[in-house]
């Protein structure tokens, strides 16, 4: 039966900014569930979720070359799955802000 490998800190670090993109996701879209009127959502609320979201996919990005040279594969499969989160997150305020 293989080994497998035990997680490093930098694959727990990967882990949690993905956690945080997925949890910014959700607030966003709880924002726009909430809005009741076409335009409610403000601007500078959809910036900052829009600026958030870039920040996660970029960190994740340096999370991937971090467990990469470390040579970790739960760490790339998160720094991985927290980039497209992030992205997700950038183009899912993108879109609520254009429907709202």
């Amino acid at each position: 039966m293989p080994d497998f490998v035990k997680p490093k800190t930098w694959d727990f670090g990967a882990l949690v900014v993905a956690g945080a993109g997925a949890v910014l996701s959700g607030a966003n879209l709880a924002a726009s569930n909430s809005a009741t009127a076409s335009g409610s959502i403000s601007g500078t609320t959809t910036t900052i979720f829009v600026v958030v979201q870039l920040a996660i996919c970029c960190l994740s990005l340096m999370m991937l070359g971090k467990t990469a040279k470390e040579g970790t594969l739960w760490g790339n499969l998160f720094a991985v799955g927290g980039c497209f989160v992030g992205m997700g997150g950038v183009l899912l305020a993108s879109a609520l802000w254009a429907l709202s």
